[in-house]
């Protein structure tokens, strides 16, 4: 296996061992990509889709926020910014979130829902607005955000709703920043057997639910792409191996396993060349290369990696992928 690693300043390329992983030379290891929610934050993937030659516009939006769209083509990246959101109490970022999202889906049919960045501030930190679930559990500002994300989907459409693969981690800023890839893809949403739904998520996540699909495939003319969503060490709906790095790895990997398979029988994740990984401890990376070597030698991949606070504290590692549903015959 190769995979590429994308970080933070500029270097000149290293030698590496046959076999080795291979660290794309763009960027210095001993500093790491910290994001703040920008556009030059989302995977590089997307950069093929929307990329240099869009079209970018700003958005009509209430004044307490902002919007744009980059456009190219049948593909879109609409953006929408909370500023300050981190100063928000719980119930008003809920409704900041509620306003936000609604921009968010405006305009766009619920069927062009293709892939959604969350990035949220303070994201692991109490709401401060003393609500508690029925579980007597203090919600976090995470779970306020679900709840203002989730009454938007309501909001704009009519049932049943759809929801797109999406992705919701903290962020080294102050606002709520959101981005949605959008486009006439029609995506066949795809569950996880290993895990919940996240619409039926019980109340000790929060008084309602976070609003994404697992993972979704989509028809393009280039093929049959997969995308997942930011996937972590959940079996059913509750975290497993707290605070355990590498347990949490190998149950990462399963659960990607399991979707990928769930999207095409005998696709494996690292048949997707494009990984997108987060970690609160960026000292992790070395391990997380190590896990995928061993487990898909024979295939590459492009691996990009970002420090980030994922939605649950506990939580030590998420990974999400994107890629054309095509394998070639090598041994996994």
């Amino acid at each position: 296996m190769s995979s590429s690693v994308r970080e933070s300043t500029p270097q000149q390329p290293s030698a590496s061992s046959p076999g080795d992983p291979v660290v794309k030379s763009d960027f210095d290891l001993q500093d790491y990509w910290i994001a703040e929610g920008s556009v030059a934050d989302l995977p590089i993937w997307t950069k093929a889709l929307v990329g240099d030659d869009a079209t970018e516009l700003e958005l009509e939006c209430d004044p307490s926020i902002r919007a744009s769209e980059r456009t190219f083509g049948d593909w879109a990246v609409r953006t929408v910014v909370v500023p300050a959101a981190s100063l928000m109490r719980g119930q008003d970022f809920e409704q900041a979130t509620r306003q936000a999202y609604r921009r968010l889906l405006q305009g766009v049919p619920n069927g062009h829902l293709l892939r959604a960045w969350n990035f949220i501030p303070r994201i692991n930190d109490p709401a401060e607005d003393d609500r508690n679930s029925s579980f007597g559990v203090v919600r976090d500002r995470y779970m306020a955000f679900n709840a203002g994300r989730f009454q938007s989907f309501q909001d704009v459409y009519q049932g049943p709703l759809k929801f797109p693969v999406a992705s919701g981690v903290g962020h080294a800023g102050e606002d709520l920043i959101l981005h949605l890839l959008h486009g006439d893809g029609m995506p066949r949403p795809v569950d996880n057997p290993r895990q919940v739904l996240p619409a039926e998520y019980s109340e000790k996540f929060g008084d309602l639910p976070p609003a994404f699909v697992r993972a979704a495939t989509i028809q393009t003319d280039g093929g049959e792409c997969i995308l997942v969503s930011g996937t972590a060490s959940v079996v059913g709906e509750d975290s497993a191996h707290a605070h355990d790095f590498n347990r949490q790895l190998e149950e990462t990997l399963d659960n990607l396993t399991m979707v990928v398979d769930a999207c095409r029988a005998g696709i494996t994740p690292a048949d997707l060349d494009h990984w997108l990984i987060y970690l609160p401890n960026f000292s992790r990376r070395g391990d997380v290369l190590s896990a995928v070597k061993r487990r898909w030698p024979r295939h590459q991949v492009t691996i990009e990696f970002r420090t980030q606070q994922l939605c649950r504290p506990e939580l030590l590692v998420e990974i999400e992928c994107a890629g054309l549903a095509t394998a070639a015959e090598r041994d996994a």
